[in-house]
């Protein structure tokens, strides 16, 4: 018996079926791109620690202010003995923060580090009473002896130059209180400030911090209050700019830009002296913009943020005496 069979081999699909075929098609495909993004945000959770950076020295300056791997390990094996010792903030301690920078917070996402804001926030003031404690504990104040054997060529003009001083201001957020209003603004920034006193040796390192201040609080003042008048003896000698009218408050000598009388001219070793001392100055000037380049001092303070200003302050100013290189040789 002959049966003949049909075959149709050329049948073409109804275009309804061809839609849903490429609708599949292209939600897999979105699937398949989101699984791949999650997949390369958990290798960025994994793989962010040290040794992600450790082959590029710029990524260490960016996230550690040291100039390579090798310098900030060194400084890790120096404070990894007291590890042990340290004291973490708790929940409980940082809910002190305002209201309102809190639910600012919840707002933003930590690219970075994938963590909460309030998560790196207790992290970050942990390390930095952590390290207050620890390189506070540790005397920068040198010795006139230490000083002179170290002095650059540069100051052989001023060789009893014990140290070389400056004041420096930071944006903080308004209060709200006109009285702390009136106390905090500075009229040199035209903006309300906390402002603090940083010594330097001849050759670089910072030598002495003050706390903060209100930023009405003139520079003469807070030299006068911060202490380190009674550091200086009658053999030392403080280099500061012409706006420091501090000769009458110390018995040391101090090396200072003579101002200029009205209708008079400079006399020629006067004018030597300022363009002397202006070169040398510079130096803290230099340490100062270095310390201030830590990210949390670009923009304006957050009143939160000043429970532990101090600590911050004091650790970004005696961090660098780790980061960077003598400023002279």
């Amino acid at each position: 018996m002959d049966v003949t069979m049909d075959h149709d081999y050329c049948t073409i699909p109804e275009p309804s079926s061809l839609d849903l075929a490429y609708a599949k098609i292209e939600e897999l495909s979105n699937e398949v791109d989101e699984l791949k993004k999650q997949l390369q945000e958990l290798h960025v959770q994994r793989d962010f620690g040290l040794e992600r950076f450790a082959g590029s020295d710029e990524d260490i300056r960016f996230y550690t202010r040291l100039p390579s791997y090798r310098h900030l390990t060194s400084f890790w094996w120096l404070i990894e003995p007291s590890i042990h010792k340290i004291i973490r903030v708790s929940r409980a301690k940082s809910a002190a923060r305002k209201q309102e920078d809190c639910h600012h917070q919840r707002r933003k996402t930590w690219h970075s580090f994938h963590m909460h804001p309030s998560t790196v926030s207790r992290i970050i003031a942990t390390w930095t009473n952590y390290l207050y404690t620890l390189l506070g504990s540790v005397c920068v104040w040198l010795s006139a002896a230490d000083v002179k054997s170290n002095l650059p060529e540069e100051f052989s003009d001023f060789p009893d130059t014990q140290v070389i001083i400056d004041c420096t201001e930071i944006r903080c957020q308004t209060p709200s209180s006109p009285l702390l209003q009136s106390e905090m603004y500075s009229n040199y920034k035209s903006h309300c400030t906390m402002k603090g006193l940083i010594g330097i040796a001849p050759h670089g390192p910072v030598t002495f911090v003050s706390q903060l201040y209100a930023g009405s609080v003139s520079d003469r003042e807070i030299f006068k209050q911060c202490g380190i008048t009674k550091m200086l003896t009658e053999d030392m000698a403080v280099m500061v700019d012409k706006g420091f009218l501090i000769s009458d408050c110390v018995k040391c000598k101090v090396y200072c830009p003579p101002f200029l009388s009205r209708g008079k001219q400079m006399p020629a070793h006067q004018v030597k002296e300022t363009q002397a001392i202006a070169r040398l100055r510079v130096h803290v000037e230099r340490v100062i913009r270095t310390i201030k380049q830590n990210k949390l001092f670009d923009g304006v303070i957050t009143l939160s943020h000043s429970v532990n200003i101090n600590q911050l302050f004091s650790v970004a100013c005696l961090l660098s005496n780790y980061q960077n290189k003598a400023l002279v040789n």
